[in-house]
């Protein structure tokens, strides 16, 4: 085997391990998004709207943080590189302020519990912000070969749907066979399982961008320290960036739609389903059409580009969507026709979410080739700023519409909250889909920009990059 062919083989291999690192951080924003408001109300006896508000409140401080992260990043060089200090920091700060949440609440006096969880759920998203950051820029010099990057989504999906699998299928059955949903053995079993398959992840991330992370790839010149980045910089990375704008409006409303669907999701099978025994099951089925639909968009984004495979995934789900709230098929005699929607829209799902990263690392040579600055930390932190801020208000809307629907722990089902569920699980998607549809509509790089930035790697013909 030629070196050429091993080299080759061995970007490709560290291409689809990068996204551990997303997947590591995700291990416990996904613990938090569908089950924060659960554990807050049930186990530490929280009021849902405050905690709502609370989460919102900590989203945008999250976003806030982001901008001041990537910065740094963009002028940080230390022996270990620039930006795996980064990913190590934030795990480190993730884990501590997880334990003190989810282990250690339960010996709070009830008066002091808000203040306790509130304060630590900020220290919490400082170790968060860190670990985003870089895990929205690093693919740009991991590869700069627009066929490989795409392979970062089709992993980053299949992470993404298996830990949505452990999160679907496992939480609930742990805590049922531990006392509930209140129950602290329960959650201390889960706080302690989602550490070690973190830590997992976050190595494997670590040894795919060793390789990359050193000046050779991340300086303009090797040979000379890195340009500095003025004020009026920052400001042209929207102003300048037509594509990045686009792509926030698309992602930062799939991505509010989704943390509102999330956070409500154990509400919406009690209340609007009636069987919350049904949600693992319905986990369980879905997943293996979700895994399959990373190859599919894979596939379609390898050949059409990824802003093709992301519309015809929001224009899918925007049509699933809309016939599950039509005919709502959620008793014993429509289940398989549940069970399949929900598959489907698990499967087009993917189209959009995986190609996110490949799409920041896109915008980042195209930044680079009309301005002639390499801002990766920064344009990934633009990003995650406006698109977390946007998004900021989902937890709160779950909140504050359940607490209008009458909810509080151990609510009986009614009426209201089995429309304020089915409006916010189903509802919340299908706006987002709808407005993704317009601003990917919207989004153009042209074939000549391509070929500039990749020369004979472009895959995009001109036809093809104007849709």
């Amino acid at each position: 085997m030629s070196t050429k062919v091993k080299n080759s083989k061995m970007e490709a291999t560290r291409v689809i391990m990068t996204p551990l690192g997303s997947a590591a951080s995700n291990v416990f924003n996904m613990l938090n998004m569908s089950f924060f408001l659960v554990f807050s109300t049930e186990a530490l006896g929280l009021n849902i709207m405050i905690m709502g508000l609370v989460m919102t409140a900590m989203r945008i401080f999250d976003g806030i943080t982001d901008p001041v992260i990537g910065s740094i990043i963009d002028r940080t060089e230390t022996r270990f590189g620039k930006f795996r200090p980064f990913l190590v920091i934030g795990s480190l700060i993730m884990l501590l302020a997880s334990f003190m949440i989810y282990l250690f609440s339960f010996d709070i006096p009830q008066s002091y519990r808000m203040v306790w969880v509130i304060l630590w759920y900020a220290v919490w998203v400082v170790g968060y912000t860190f670990m985003t950051t870089v895990n929205k820029c690093v693919l740009s010099i991991v590869t700069k070969n627009p066929k490989y990057r795409p392979l970062s989504g089709v992993a980053g999906g299949c992470y993404s749907t298996l830990l949505s699998l452990i999160m679907t299928t496992a939480i609930i059955p742990i805590l049922q066979k531990n006392g509930g949903l209140g129950s602290q053995k329960g959650w201390m079993l889960i706080i302690i399982s989602a550490f070690i398959l973190h830590a997992i992840l976050l190595v494997g991330c670590l040894f795919a961008i060793s390789s990359s992370d050193k000046p050779e790839f991340y300086r303009q010149d090797p040979n000379k320290k890195e340009e500095k980045i003025t004020i009026k910089d920052s400001i042209n990375v929207l102003r300048l960036n037509q594509p990045l704008r686009m792509l926030i409006l698309a992602a930062s409303t799939d991505k509010i739609a989704s943390t509102i669907q999330t956070s409500v999701m154990t509400y919406f099978y009690i209340y609007a389903v009636g069987n919350i025994d049904l949600q693992p099951i319905v986990g369980g089925i879905s997943t293996p059409m979700s895994l399959v639909g990373a190859f599919v968009a894979g596939s379609v984004a390898v050949k059409f580009g990824c802003k093709k495979a992301s519309l015809i995934g929001a224009v899918a789900n925007l049509t699933l969507e809309a016939i599950l709230i039509i005919f709502r098929p959620f008793g014993e005699g429509t289940l398989f026709v549940f069970v399949a929607l929900m598959a489907l829209n698990m499967l087009f799902r993917r189209f959009s979410a995986q190609n996110v990263d490949p799409m920041i690392a896109e915008i980042i040579d195209y930044h680079k080739l009309k301005t002639g600055k390499f801002m990766p930390g920064f344009i990934g932190a633009t990003f995650s700023l406006v698109d977390k801020v946007i998004s900021a208000f989902g937890s709160s809307i779950v909140g504050i519409l359940m607490g209008l629907a009458g909810y509080s722990a151990g609510a009986e089902p009614t009426t209201t909250l089995y429309i304020a569920t089915i409006a916010m699980y189903l509802g919340a998607p299908l706006l987002g889909d709808l407005a993704s549809v317009i601003a990917l509509k919207r989004y153009h790089i042209t074939a000549e920009e391509y070929k500039e930035m990749y020369g004979d790697k472009a895959i995009l013909s001109k036809k093809e990059a104007n849709k």
